[in-house]
């Protein structure tokens, strides 16, 4: 006999083994059984939560050989073939495939015939929101009025996406996502039947990362009793599914409530050591973190808000003792900001241990937080610890003559008797205690200003250092083969945007002198003429020329 994989081996053949979905099935029992069956179903749900499983058991329904019954009897001819797919009066189609308007088309042309063996002709419409808008607006009317003996079903994991008139058609069922101990029970009662040897750790392993769809959750266990001859080990699930046994994800939140910066090392090493992936750990921290903070949060939860088995729910409630929630928000906001570095190219392994460091060693993030300040501040250009200046936010300065004690005040003569002084001298580069020696050691930070402003200028200055500074006249050489350089930085829109940047960081006036001086050498190599970086960076300037 071929091998039929689990998950169509075993299809609910009932109503009633139908898991999780009770508020669809016991609908379309009671429309069987009182005759009240509509021309049009929707069912939407995600993946794998018993769409077309359902569609199958209504068709089997209405054209099992005692039916309609709610209780199809499964061994006629016509429930035999449904669950084959071979009936003729069952009509699956894939909207993905086929959802062109010739497609409609061809439906609507053949539901006037008649069935060929059971009493009614059923289309399964899988994907139903992948028809184009025409070949939609196209099965409008054919949905809306079919003959007797034609049904539809539209199964959809996306029911937004379905046009409202065609909505407005169907009776729509919702089908919810299973717990984990829904999908449990599933695959235990599989494995019994199959005689899997396997735990109920690794049973429940493979539910929880099957995200409640049953189908995932039953292929895994095909999966891993073909490679493991049946006898399935916990090492084996973790190894094929790269998840992360609960035990871990305890360990860890015991860690961070103890504050235990050296143990949160030491068990992320562990982790390197078994081989783990630490972006699907983290994943799986947060997962579990989100249990707890539910838990702390609700006195009482219904089933499937926190997908865990019994044994660990307990151990959640320990956890969601001793762990504070705003500690626990912090960390998962922590680890989510590392999920998101990982998916940029960051080093999982650096990531997860800051997220455990600052978690367990609060001083360390007021550090880290302090230096990443500072960083922004001076990537910004203002002063460490200052905010920033602009032409709203900065007082007039006063003058020094204004700032005197208050006993002095108090002996001050009136204002009004106080002769106008006169206007107060410019400042010079003295007087602010401006020398060359600190202009030439704060020459790159001058730089990366100008590059802020003027990019071509920039590079100009590449090859550029202070040479002499008197009498607010600021000299700036060029090396021997650099007159390019000298040259085009002596233009009044570059000396301009040259000395704006020198006050805004001396506070000095500063005029600018360009020269070419024997003494000068260039930072990387010497060069006889204008780098190739600085005659493009003019040609684009100048000419408004791009790259091709």
């Amino acid at each position: 006999m071929p091998h039929v994989s689990l998950y169509r081996k075993y299809r609910p053949a009932t109503f009633d083994e139908v898991m999780g979905q009770e508020h669809v099935t016991r609908t379309l029992v009671n429309a069987i059984e009182s005759g009240r069956i509509s021309h049009a179903y929707l069912f939407a749900g995600s993946r794998g939560t018993g769409k077309t499983s359902t569609a199958k058991l209504l068709a089997k329904a209405l054209n099992c050989a005692e039916g309609p019954t709610a209780h199809p009897c499964g061994k006629c001819d016509s429930c035999v073939s449904i669950s084959a797919g071979s009936s003729l009066d069952v009509i699956e189609m894939d909207a993905a495939s086929n959802r062109g308007i010739d497609d409609i088309r061809d439906i609507r042309d053949k539901v006037a015939f008649a069935t060929v063996e059971g009493k009614y002709k059923i289309y399964i419409l899988d994907e139903a929101h992948m028809l184009t808008k025409e070949a939609s607006n196209a099965f409008l009317k054919v949905l809306e009025e079919p003959p007797a003996h034609v049904i539809f079903v539209l199964c959809t994991t996306e029911a937004h996406k379905v046009l409202p008139t065609i909505q407005s058609r169907c009776q729509s069922f919702e089908f919810r996502r299973p717990d984990a101990t829904m999908v449990l029970e599933v695959l235990t009662r599989i494995a019994a039947a199959e005689e899997i040897d396997i735990d109920d750790e690794s049973l429940a392993t493979i539910a929880r990362s099957s995200a409640g769809a049953f189908r995932d959750a039953i292929g895994t266990l095909d999966q891993l009793a073909t490679y493991c001859q049946k006898k399935i080990l916990l090492t084996d699930v973790l190894s094929m599914l790269g998840t992360v046994e609960s035990e871990l994800l305890f360990e860890a939140v015991d860690i961070i409530a103890a504050s235990d910066a050296r143990g949160a090392i030491l068990f992320i090493n562990r982790l390197a050591d078994r081989g783990r992936d630490f972006g699907q750990f983290a994943q799986e921290l947060v997962a579990h973190l989100r249990n707890i903070f539910l838990m702390q949060q609700l006195d009482e939860y219904p089933p499937g808000i926190i997908n865990v088995t019994g044994d660990d729910l307990v151990r959640l409630k320990g956890q969601a003792r001793i762990l504070s929630p705003d500690k626990g928000l912090r960390f998962i906001e922590l680890l989510t900001r590392a999920l998101s570095s990982m998916k940029r190219g960051s080093d999982p392994r650096l990531q997860l241990e800051l997220a455990f460091i600052i978690m367990t060693a609060p001083q360390v993030d007021m550090s880290i937080k302090s230096l990443l300040d500072r960083i922004e501040r001076l990537e910004a250009g203002l002063p460490v610890g200052g905010k920033r200046r602009t032409a709203a936010t900065v007082a007039p300065v006063e003058p020094v003559a204004k700032l005197k004690k208050p006993a002095e005040e108090e002996n001050a003569p009136d204002a009004s008797s106080v002769e106008p002084a006169a206007p107060p001298e410019e400042p010079s580069a003295a007087s602010i205690d401006l020398s060359l020696d600190k202009i030439t050691r704060a020459w790159s930070v001058i730089r990366n200003q100008v590059k802020r402003k003027k990019i071509p200028l920039y590079s100009l200055l590449h090859e550029s250092r202070p040479v002499e500074l008197s009498d607010r006249l600021l000299v700036i050489g060029f090396p021997p083969g650099a007159e390019f350089h000298k040259t085009q930085t002596e233009k009044p829109q570059y000396v301009a945007i040259i000395n704006e940047v020198l006050k805004e960081l001396t506070g000095a006036d500063l005029k600018i002198k360009c020269v070419v001086a024997e003494g000068v050498q260039p930072q990387a190599r010497e060069q006889k003429g204008p780098s190739a970086d600085a005659v493009i960076a003019m040609i684009k300037d100048e000419l408004g020329a791009e790259e091709i």
